[in-house]
């Protein structure tokens, strides 16, 4: 089981290893040709929880919700002692108390701060349970179950709760073994397990109806965005710094999308696993043929109050916002940001410029240049320019782009001082605005010393 568990690692690492890589240093969350009321959710255990809640508050525009591990709408009621007891490990004498959850939701709706709940009618819901949970008994998903089976006809969902599974997100090739209990205090585990069942799939499958067939190799691009764009001092409601987007080809070409917004779950935040959820747990390969944003939003740790949460949990016990489970909630809130900048359309908006060119080699007839690279997901090379003079005019000496972060110019004159500068092309045909400009001289004497001597 353990070779099984390194060779699919070694092969994911493989297929990743074809796609572009997520910008050096993030880049603002780009806008596509989004379709925002085809919008879904998915999320395992605390990821679980803050999809629910986000099904729930923005019923206008989501049509379904992937729910792995977690219990009904506002189980916590605010108290993370309900959290750790009632909705994770509940005994006959504490269970979920699912009458107050749909009190609360019409609550909630009738005061606006929620959408209204006519509208879960509409959507699709898919809700997994291993029988080896021993971290969220599965009673507290059939307490979810009961919930959603209140506002959303029985037609409308699927539950799985016959696979011998423990609390993990579940894929078919990736992860540790089926039963595997993972150990938050042992740095490798990433509570993501191979059950030969592909849950991201299944989710995508149940709320969008019939897919094609998942890509064998990606297509696109990770993008990695600041996320104080959508919550200020993000670092201090538990959110991580940076954010991750999965984008189609397709979709970056202009392509009628949707959005896909996935939640990892404790333990899994970019500080403690890096980027194995978003890469592995099996949704940009659908996501890729089937014209599908991914967005992962991104939680981090936080050690010390006020905000305590050194799991990395989204909020679904009002840690950081009483208003944690509705429309105001301020992780709620920065999520709807995410999705709405995508679906803002395409914008005519150039990709970044490169950065540091300077000259690393130079000759009696040649300069060699170097450059850091823009830092825009879609670059797919260079031009570079150059002039006799530091305010130009500046002329293209490059024949074909240059796909690399570095170019010699050759055919120069001796002892000459030569300017370049460097623009940026992406895959959309747009330019970047000049980098810095770089300058050399040749080695040798000047042509016109060379005559006289």
């Amino acid at each position: 089981m353990k070779t099984r568990y390194r060779v699919a690692t070694v092969v994911a690492a493989a297929c990743a290893a074809l796609v572009s890589t997520a910008a050096a240093a993030p880049v603002p969350l780009d806008s596509f040709n989004v379709d925002i009321n085809k919008t879904s959710v998915s999320g395992i255990s605390s990821g679980g929880y803050m999809a629910t809640q986000f099904h729930v508050a923005f019923s206008g525009i989501v049509v379904g919700a992937g729910i792995v591990a977690s219990g009904p709408f506002y189980c916590a009621q605010g108290s993370v002692l309900i959290a750790l007891t009632a909705c994770t490990t509940p005994t006959v004498l504490n269970p979920p108390d699912v009458a107050n959850s749909i009190r609360v939701t019409d609550q909630y709706a009738a005061q606006g701060v929620i959408d209204a709940t006519a509208n879960l009618a509409d959507t699709k819901v898919w809700m997994f349970s291993g029988t080896k949970d021993e971290t969220v008994y599965p009673v507290v998903v059939d307490a979810l179950a009961e919930y959603y089976r209140h506002y959303v006809p029985n037609a409308n969902i699927f539950y799985e709760k016959t696979i011998p599974a423990a609390h993990a997100m579940i894929t078919d090739g990736y992860g540790f073994p089926c039963n595997y209990k993972g150990n938050g205090d042992n740095p490798g585990d990433t509570f993501i397990n191979d059950c030969k069942y592909d849950a991201a799939g299944k989710i995508l499958a149940h709320i969008y109806g019939p897919l094609n067939a998942p890509a064998t190799a990606l297509s696109g691009y990770f993008h990695e965005f600041p996320q104080d764009e959508f919550i200020a001092d993000p670092v201090s409601h538990s959110m991580n710094p940076t954010g991750v987007a999965y984008i189609p080809a397709d979709c970056d070409d202009g392509a009628k999308c949707r959005v896909h917004v996935a939640f990892h779950g404790c333990r899994q935040q970019p500080a403690r696993i890096g980027d194995v959820f978003y890469r592995n747990v099996g949704y940009n390969r659908w996501a890729d043929t089937n014209r599908t944003i991914v967005l992962y939003p991104q939680t981090i740790n936080s050690d010390l109050p006020p905000v305590y949460n050194p799991r990395g949990c989204w909020d679904w016990w009002g840690y950081d916002d009483p208003n944690y489970a509705n429309k105001g909630g301020r992780q709620m809130i920065a999520v709807k940001g995410m999705i709405d900048r995508l679906a803002a359309g395409i914008r005519p908006t150039p990709p970044l410029p490169p950065d540091n060119v300077r000259a690393i080699a130079v000759t009696n007839d040649s300069v060699s240049l170097d450059w850091d690279a823009s830092p825009s997901p879609r670059v797919v090379g260079y031009d570079v320019y150059r002039s006799g003079h530091p305010g130009g005019p500046f002329v293209k000496v490059n024949a074909s782009r240059v796909d690399a972060t570095g170019y010699t110019a050759n055919g120069l004159q001796s002892g000459t001082t030569y300017y370049f500068l460097v623009r940026a092309l992406d895959r959309r045909g747009r330019v970047s605005a000049d980098s810095n400009q770089a300058s050399a001289t040749t080695g040798g004497l000047p042509p016109l010393l060379s005559i006289v001597k």
